[in-house]
């Protein structure tokens, strides 16, 4: 895919001759919730930058995506990692005024089954950081306790399970988009569907944002929230951002409706280890439960944890997402959620590929890099339950300087290249 010269006429270079006071730089999860809670201040003049989902055809041409096309995005409290406890606390405890704002359901509290083996190292830590500060949870681990609860989920008896039932769940990641997009338009945030190719240096208080249709966006902030295509764009104040972009397969196990129905208790579930039956995956897998997709068919979704160290460009962003992922993951996902259903009747197993951003602190950067340019990018492949979380900070972050939050600044700060 060659690289795409941008032209641009007079009359697109004057459309937008006014200049916000902030523009977003990234329609996703955090972007989109940057914008409706910056917009809350009648007074701000703001806009959202970030393409509309691309059809089957638009998507062979596509260069830059986004990961939040999708329907299941797992939402917990209990965590490894006690500031994403406190981020996705606060976001999951907005989702209800969300839903009753924007009039758009996307959230579906099933709970969260965290699982690893009995009496590891893995599982006393986690026990000692849920005790220790105060974090609810119900231990599922004996056998008859959990069979009573899930029936249908065949597990060994060596795992010990933690249950998360206090607003766990998942949410439909293009509804909660779409959610805080219609709030944010409603409070005067402008939409602009558009893809943002450069951001240029401030020059007498304003920054050139430039648009690949659009043409030349004038703003007096601006806040990156771009996810896994931050650095696919120039971006002449801050440079790049330091981080991994992994390439993810997950398969999707087709059901019928009345199979579904009988799952309908289903938690999202996660892994932290997998046995060496399935070598691929032994860094752990997330599963969620039966949920309809787009094409009115009902698919259980299962990934993989853990990242590579690829560094793809744009030409192979496109050929991945137009592609059918890793085959031998998808394989060794199937069997595994077969042995987990031994007596569910799933109907094709297909896959689906997206790309997601990592970092060494496991947090996403939530930074003002300069005094006109601040950062919420690198969702660690949880984003979407700390998503509210960080657009709140980063927007109170962007405009007002201000860190908001009982978590420590310094915890988020951004690493360049």
């Amino acid at each position: 895919m060659k690289k795409r010269d941008i032209f641009y006429t007079e009359e697109m270079i004057n459309m937008y001759e006014d200049v916000y006071d902030l523009c977003i730089v990234g329609a996703g999860m955090f972007g989109s919730a940057a914008a409706r809670h910056a917009s809350t201040n009648p007074g701000l003049k703001a806009c959202l930058i970030g393409p509309t989902e691309p059809s089957a055809d638009e998507g062979k041409e596509r260069e830059i995506f986004s990961s939040h096309y999708d329907e299941g995005r797992i939402v917990h409290v209990i965590d490894e990692n006690l500031p994403h406890t406190v981020l996705s606390k606060h976001t999951i405890s907005r989702f209800r005024e969300l839903e009753k704002l924007s009039g758009i359901k996307f959230y579906n509290p099933v709970g969260f089954l965290l699982t690893t083996e009995k009496d590891s190292k893995d599982a006393i830590n986690l026990l000692q950081k849920l005790l220790s500060h105060d974090i609810a949870f119900s231990d599922l681990s004996d056998g008859d306790v959990f069979k009573k609860r899930f029936p249908y989920l065949q597990m060994s008896d060596c795992d010990c399970r933690i249950l998360d039932d206090n607003g766990a769940g998942y949410v439909s990641a293009r509804r909660l988009v779409e959610a805080q997009k219609k709030v944010a338009r409603l409070q005067g945030c402008e939409m602009i569907e558009d893809i943002v190719r450069e951001v240029k240096d401030l020059r007498e208080g304003v920054h050139q944002v430039i648009t690949e249709k659009n043409g030349i966006i004038r703003a007096q902030r601006v806040l990156i929230s771009a996810g896994a295509f931050t650095n696919y764009i120039s971006l002449q104040p801050i440079g790049k951002v330091k981080m991994v972009v992994n390439q993810e397969t997950v398969a999707m196990l087709r059901l019928s409706e009345k199979e579904s129905e009988i799952l309908r208790s289903m938690p999202t579930i996660t892994y932290m280890k997998i046995k060496d039956d399935f070598p691929n995956l032994l860094n752990g897998v997330y599963i969620l439960p039966p949920m309809q997709y787009p094409d009115g068919h009902y698919y259980l979704k299962a990934g993989r944890n853990g990242i590579n160290s690829t560094e793809p460009n744009l030409k192979e962003v496109n050929e991945w997402y137009n592609s059918h992922g890793d085959l031998e993951i998808v394989n060794q996902l199937s069997c595994l959620l077969r042995q987990l259903l031994p007596n569910t009747n799933f109907e094709a197993v297909s896959s689906k590929t997206c790309l997601t951003c990592h970092n060494e602190t496991g947090l996403p950067y939530i930074d003002r890099v300069t005094p006109t340019v601040t950062v919420a990018v690198v969702g660690n492949g949880v984003g979407a339950m700390t998503s509210d979380e960080v657009g709140r900070i980063a927007a109170e972050l962007s405009l007002n300087g201000k860190w908001d939050s009982e978590l420590p600044k310094n915890l988020f700060e951004a690493v360049l290249e």
